[in-house]
């Protein structure tokens, strides 16, 4: 690493590309609007953005059964699912 050492008063190359920086900055920052009286926030768009995703969510109805009910539900999902069309015995299921 090599370390410069430059007396008071002297200007390095570097002096001229860091006061352009400088100004580039100072130039940009002028043009921001820091005015925080903004009546939404960052937060408040988001609660927005969430909510109406979850409003765009289908969510199926509850269905409610007894014991019975369920028993007989799993009955006929497992008939359905082993008698159903086209069949494959090498499709890698196995009960």
């Amino acid at each position: 690493m090599k370390v410069l050492s430059m007396k008071p008063g002297e200007q390095s190359e570097n002096d001229d590309e860091m006061d352009l920086i400088n100004s580039e900055f100072e130039s940009l920052v002028a043009g921001l609007n820091l005015d925080q009286s903004s009546p939404r926030t960052y937060l408040d768009e988001l609660e927005d953005f969430a909510r109406s995703e979850n409003s765009e969510i289908y969510q199926p109805p509850v269905v409610r059964r007894g014991i019975h009910g369920t028993f007989t539900h799993i009955l006929k999902s497992i008939s359905r699912w082993w008698n159903k069309p086209n069949r494959n015995d090498g499709d890698g299921a196995v009960v």
